[in-house]
């Protein structure tokens, strides 16, 4: 018996609803909420790693600002430390019924929160102090040193020798000066140093120069207190320091009381380096009065201190 084969029509309809009924195709890929927290992870991750960073820098800028203040404050203090320990030195120029034969003249002078009135009036002829504009005791203290240069051959001088010929003294600020003419005792020569703050530098004047010239940047304050001893030479007990107070007025018989220095600079970050956030916890230092401050500025602030005691003074 013969079949008749199903038309091809007929097979396309029956293969349609096979055809219908596959599961379509799936392609690979993340949700909308997937994206959203992959997002907020990366998010995450990355405020994190610009937090970590910020505080490394500030961190950075920390400790390189404290670098900074602690050399200029070194360099500040042992600037005045090596005049200061010289001071009142003399070299014997010749013999007497009562000893060697030295110069006179005050070892060390100064004003309180003022700047000498007049920087070419020497220590043998001190001008009054300049007023301190209003400013009160938060204006910083000058200082003036006083010592006979040695000239002698090789390192036996008590300073750097150089000029001319290479063998006057230097101040300083590294000028040779002329000497001081005695007419009784002979010439010498006498280093006078003034030390004072000026628009956030600390200035020496030496007799070698006509005005005065920055040595230290940074420094904002210049404190300077004097050990007083109240026993005469002689006496049982000389020599002792009894108190430290502020500079005497010039003239004032007490400065032949003075037997040490006490010095102390505030000194600033050359840049602001304190946010807002920084200045509760890192602004705060104590002044050279020993009162806690707080840093409003931006700028990292220390004060250091060094007490010198004049041995030239001592009996």
């Amino acid at each position: 018996m013969r079949r008749e084969l199903p038309s091809s029509r007929g097979l396309r309809r029956r293969r349609a609803p096979q055809a219908a009924r596959r599961a379509p195709a799936r392609h690979a890929g993340f949700t909308l909420v997937e994206a959203m927290v992959a997002l907020g992870l990366g998010l995450v991750v990355v405020g994190a790693l610009v937090a970590a960073y910020l505080a490394a820098a500030q961190g950075g800028r920390h400790n390189d600002a404290m670098v900074q203040i602690t050399e200029d404050a070194t360099l500040a203090l042992s600037v005045m430390r090596q005049q200061v320990a010289q001071a009142g030195f003399g070299v014997a120029h010749g013999t007497a019924a009562t000893g060697p034969v030295l110069h006179e003249f005050p070892p060390v002078l100064g004003c309180e929160a003022a700047n000498f009135g007049d920087l070419q009036a020497g220590i043998l002829s001190p001008a009054a102090c300049a007023g301190d504009g209003g400013s009160g005791a938060a204006a910083p203290d000058s200082l003036e040193v006083a010592y006979e240069a040695s000239v002698l051959p090789g390192a036996a001088s008590n300073g750097i020798l150089g000029g001319a010929a290479g063998d006057q003294p230097l101040d300083c600020l590294g000028n040779a000066f002329a000497p001081t003419h005695d007419g009784a005792k002979g010439d010498y020569y006498l280093n006078d140093s003034k030390f004072y703050v000026a628009a956030g530098n600390l200035y020496c004047h030496g007799p070698g120069n006509a005005a005065g010239a920055a040595v230290v940047q940074n420094v904002e304050t210049l404190q300077v207190r004097y050990g007083m001893a109240l026993v005469g030479a002689g006496q049982p007990g000389a020599g002792q320091i009894a108190y430290y107070d502020v500079a005497p007025p010039l003239g004032s018989p007490l400065w032949a009381d003075v037997v040490a220095v006490s010095l102390c600079v505030q000194v600033r970050s050359a840049a602001k380096v304190l946010d807002t956030a920084a200045r509760a916890t890192l602004g705060g230092y104590i002044d050279c009065d020993n009162v806690q401050r707080a840093s409003g500025d931006g700028y990292l602030r220390r004060s250091f201190s060094t007490t010198v005691v004049l041995q030239n003074r001592l009996p």
